[in-house]
């Protein structure tokens, strides 16, 4: 008789392509995974995967198992979860677990998902690090910048950041041309993310075709201190729209240069494995909402 588990590890390892990985992915040993392969390939009575170097390869037999399996088993998974989450039980909402960057959760995310039914583990960090927790199962979803190739997680696109040079209200421009610009920007005090100038080089890069050539003033691991940096006068920097609409309706800041302008994708990240979690789709779909 063939145990459920051992379709599940069949599933993982055939979207990971590879034992260890499916195992790390189920929490389960390396020889557990590959004992329940062993045994599922006995019931069938034929080879599932060719064993190459470093690559786990479905024969034909593995990849039409799969086909028929995997929307019954995901339909089974779908329908046990959605019973738990809508199940009284102890009287308290789901959880997920959410890593963000601290700006972008805070003033574009936390209006979305207010009137949602979901209680959230929230975690912050820079987009590497979140997507190690994301892969160590620290948490079930991220918010990200960077969209990588990463065998077993899935990207979605949910909008594109605007960004802006802003400076203090005493600021005045009188260059027209892109070198003038330029010019006059390289003499001014900047406030970055870090050392590296991130989001700044996207922003030379785009509208000089060239890095800048110059340090920051101040290095500031916080765009909303960085905002506060240029209301009192500390300097200048590039940062999203969304961050300084009061701001700039109170003429505590002001937009240099507003015709120039750099976009920054913002995804969300998951493992495909999870893709089917009704609080995961509940919360993508709050996601993409326009506020």
């Amino acid at each position: 008789m063939i145990d459920f588990e051992w379709y599940r590890s069949f599933i993982s390892i055939y979207k990971h392509r590879s034992v260890s990985a499916a195992a790390k992915a189920r929490i389960l040993t390396q020889p557990a995974m590959s004992q329940h392969l062993a045994a599922l390939e006995a019931e069938i009575g034929e080879p599932l995967f060719i064993r190459a170097p470093r690559k786990m390869v479905p024969t034909d037999k593995g990849k039409e198992l799969y086909t028929k399996i995997v929307p019954l088993i995901e339909n089974l998974e779908n329908t046990t979860l959605q019973m738990l989450h809508s199940s009284s039980g102890n009287g308290r909402a789901p959880v997920i677990r959410i890593g963000s960057p601290v700006e972008y959760f805070t003033i574009r995310t936390l209006p979305k998902i207010r009137d949602l039914d979901i209680r959230f583990l929230s975690q912050f960090g820079v987009a590497g690090t979140l997507l190690e927790k994301l892969e160590k199962d620290e948490v079930d979803l991220i918010l990200t910048t960077q969209k990588m190739q990463q065998q077993g997680i899935e990207f979605q696109k949910l909008e594109d950041e605007v960004f802006v040079a802003v400076g203090p209200p005493t600021y005045e421009t009188s260059a027209e041309s892109t070198a003038e610009i330029e010019a006059w920007l390289n003499k001014k005090n900047w406030l970055s993310y870090g050392l590296e100038l991130p989001i700044i080089r996207r922003y030379w890069r785009d509208h000089f075709k060239k890095r800048p050539d110059f340090q920051p003033c101040h290095v500031i691991p916080d765009l909303r201190s960085i905002l506060e940096g240029i209301e009192n006068g500390l300097g200048m920097s590039i940062l999203p729209t969304y961050l300084f609409e009061k701001s700039l309706l109170e003429k505590r800041v002001k937009v240099l240069f507003p015709e120039l302008t750099t976009e920054n994708t913002i995804y969300a990240a998951y493992k495909v494995e999870h893709k089917n979690n009704p609080v995961l789709v509940k919360v993508l779909d709050a996601l993409k909402r326009k506020n």
